[in-house]
This record gives structure tokens, C-alpha cells and sequence, in this order.
């Protein structure tokens, strides 16, 4: 009755404490009306009564300690059937006072024997594999791999055959000037020379179709070659690259396009 009392002065309806509590309306109305035996158990009804308490802006523990008064006495749970001594085991037809240590220490021993075996048999299995990363190898495509794959290597060990066998010439400061002369490669007539400042690739092709150069030269190289005018020429590296034609420094700047020089010169 007190609670329902305050709840109503509050303000509140049984569907806001049903909201809060998380109860049914039947619950709440049997709190309010002390009707306890229509809960589901004395438990219940003491944490029930607690909360609903607590909501109100009530002390909990007078309602609580006047809950012993009005709760419904319930039945005992049935219990398992009691084993007297008698029926207990006993080996070897001793005592009983005996016979409970010894069985105990028998259950003792079974659950060690039985956990031994499980980790014996867990060590037995086989260990899952392992993927070993650092031992991976690339294996090179089989004969029966499509025929562009194929040619991709080939290309690919062809062009790096090339490079790697290409003469490079690379000048020092402590090599005099004559032994640098005498190392310059000179192909054809001479007429074209090619002074590198930075790593540049160039291609020049003569008339005839020749292809006197088509490799990257090193910095500090230096090529003299020449063949059949007019040259197609391709400097990879034009800034830092320098074209001579009989004798005349050639300015690449006006040819270039991306640091690229694209030219013919006859």
C-alpha cells in the first residue's frame, strides 16, 4: 500500500515502473497489493520490493526486514537421496572409517591417471605445418607455360645480358688526360662525340640503318663514333649530356621535351 501511495504522489503510472523495473503490470500489482505469493519466489519478491523502493526515493530495508512478516513460507526443494555409511563404498570389507580416505584416494588417483593419458595423447599428435617464408624459391616458368610468359623472361635475360656487357669507360681525376683519350671508344668516322655528366641513355642510327650506339653510359663517359649522315639521335638524359658534330657543340635544349632530346643532324 505504501509504495502504490508514493507512486501516485510522484506522478507515476504502473506502466512507467513496468518501463523502469522491467517488470509486468501483474507483478507491480502484486507488490503493491502484498500479494507476494503471486511472485515467483521470496528472492524475488526481496529484490523486487528492493528496486521498486529505490525508484520511489524510498529507504529499501524497512520494507525489506517487514517482507519476513508477509512473505508466504515456501516448500523445501527435494534434496538427493542421503547415503548412509553402509551404502558407501568400502574395499577390501573394512570399516566405513577406513573404507571413505582409501575410496577417496582411489577417485584421486583415477583423475591423474586419466589426465596423464590426455596430455600423453595431445603430445603424440603431429605438429601442424609450418610455412617456412624465408626458404621460398621462385621457380621459373615449366615448358608448358603460355609462350608470352616465356618471352618475357627471355627478353628480360637478353636485356640484361646487354647491359651488363657493355664497355664502360669511367674517368677519374688522378688519370691523365692522354690515358683518358686513348680509352675512348671511337666508332665510324668520328664525326659525332658524346660527353656524359650523368647516367644517360642514348640510341643514334645512321642513314644506312645502323644502330652505332643504343646503351646507357655511365657519368664521365665519353663515345666518338659516326657513320652515314644524316644521324637519328635520342638522348635520355639531355641536360646533362653533351652532342658535338664535327667539332660544334650541339644545343639540345631546343630539342628536348621532358629532359628527352628527339633530333636528326646531317
Amino acid at each position: 500500500m505504501q509504495l502504490r501511495q508514493q507512486r501516485e504522489s510522484l506522478g507515476l503510472s504502473i506502466d512507467d515502473v513496468v518501463h523502469q523495473l522491467k517488470l509486468t503490470r501483474g507483478q507491480v500489482a502484486a507488490i503493491e497489493e502484498d500479494r507476494f505469493g503471486d511472485l515467483p519466489g521470496n528472492t524475488f519478491a526481496r529484490g523486487f520490493v528492493r528496486n521498486y523502493a529505490r525508484l520511489l526515493q524510498l529507504d529499501p530495508e524497512p520494507l525489506v526486514a517487514q517482507l519476513t512478516i508477509e512473505l508466504p513460507v515456501e516448500r523445501e526443494q527435494a534434496s538427493l537421496p542421503h547415503l548412509t555409511e553402509e551404502a558407501t563404498f568400502n574395499v577390501g570389507g573394512g570399516s566405513s572409517g577406513r573404507g571413505r580416505p582409501l575410496q577417496l584416494a582411489l577417485v584421486v588417483i583415477a583423475g591423474l591417471i586419466i589426465g596423464a593419458g590426455g596430455v600423453f595423447w595431445y603430445l603424440q599428435q603431429p605438429a601442424a605445418p609450418e610455412l617456412n617464408v624465408s626458404t621460398a624459391t621462385l621457380t621459373l616458368p615449366e615448358a608448358s607455360a603460355p609462350v608470352e610468359v616465356i618471352a618475357s623472361f627471355v627478353i628480360a635475360s637478353e636485356v640484361a645480358s646487354e647491359v651488363a656487357s657493355a664497355p664502360a669507360v669511367v674517368a677519374t681525376n688522378t688519370t691523365p688526360a692522354s690515358a683518358v683519350a686513348s680509352a675512348t671508344a671511337v666508332i665510324g668516322n668520328g664525326e659525332l662525340r658524346l660527353v656524359v655528366e650523368q647516367d644517360s641513355w642514348i640510341q643514334v642510327v645512321d642513314a644506312g640503318g645502323n644502330k652505332l650506339i643504343s646503351e646507357v653510359l655511365k657519368a664521365g663517359d665519353e663515345r666518338t663514333l659516326g657513320g652515314v649522315a644524316p644521324y637519328r639521335i635520342k638522348i635520355g638524359n639531355a641536360p646533362k649530356t653533351q652532342l658535338y658534330l664535327r667539332g660544334q657543340r650541339v644545343d639540345l635544349a631546343q630539342y628536348s621535351r621532358s629532359d628527352v632530346a628527339t633530333l636528326e643532324l646531317k
